[in-house]
């Protein structure tokens, strides 16, 4: 796994001064499993890198990740979310620690915090378990993916080789994986150390998020390691 510091990721953005902008909505809850600010602006900022108009989030929870990412794409953008309901939550075998998130995103689920704001119109939310998820219509249509569903490996190997299928070829895009070398979930940290050894991986320092690129340039990967 490469590691490197977050300034690299935002130096890779470089446009007009005047679009070094992002949107952050204020939280309007305390909500344990939500995204840190310097994670939640290396993510904006990794949308902002592929210029993302088509965003893939699995593992909706309270919807503060959605909202940010509708903010930060275009008006024409979309942003598909999927996470559990309650028929497939029923009698399915979670981590310990998934559990309670899932219990947490149920109670929510009329409540989600994109809910009535005007970057509504830009989510469609999707429900199943993604291991029985049919994401073959998104085949090499997505720019960005953000992964933060279910943390055991097969959930998370599941995702992740969904996630790739669906990444864009043709042009820039990304993945991002959240709770690497969360010590809550060592196995998920495990897993990605392996899948480093497969693809291009960073870990963004003082985060729990690593990344992969698909660039056709090679330009994004050149800078990182530099």
């Amino acid at each position: 796994m490469h590691t490197i510091r977050p300034y690299k990721l935002f130096t890779l953005f470089d446009p007009p001064d005047s679009d070094r902008t992002g949107h952050v909505a204020i939280p309007a809850r305390r909500a344990a499993g939500s995204l840190m600010l310097l994670e939640t602006f290396a993510l904006i900022t990794a949308a902002r890198i592929v210029a993302a108009r088509r965003v893939f989030e699995i593992g909706t929870f309270l919807g503060a990740t959605t909202l940010n990412l509708a903010l930060n794409i275009p008006d024409d953008g979309e942003i598909f979310t999927l996470d559990l309901d309650a028929r497939a939550a029923s009698g399915l075998s979670q981590l310990p620690d998934d559990a309670p998130l899932t219990e947490k995103h149920l109670a929510a689920s009329e409540k989600l915090d994109f809910h009535r704001t005007p970057a509504a119109g830009k989510i469609k939310t999707l429900t199943a378990n993604s291991l029985q998820f049919d994401f073959s219509p998104w085949k090499e249509s997505i720019d960005l993916t953000f992964i933060d569903g279910g943390h055991d490996v097969d959930t998370a190997s599941s995702d992740t080789r969904n996630a790739l299928m669906m990444a864009t070829r043709t042009r820039p895009s990304c993945v991002l994986w959240h709770d690497y070398h969360n010590p809550t979930y060592p196995e998920l940290t495990t897993y990605l150390d392996q899948l480093s050894g497969e693809i291009d991986l960073f870990h963004i320092e003082d985060t729990m998020l690593s990344v992969y690129f698909h660039d056709p340039s090679g330009e994004i990967r050149a800078h990182l390691l530099s």
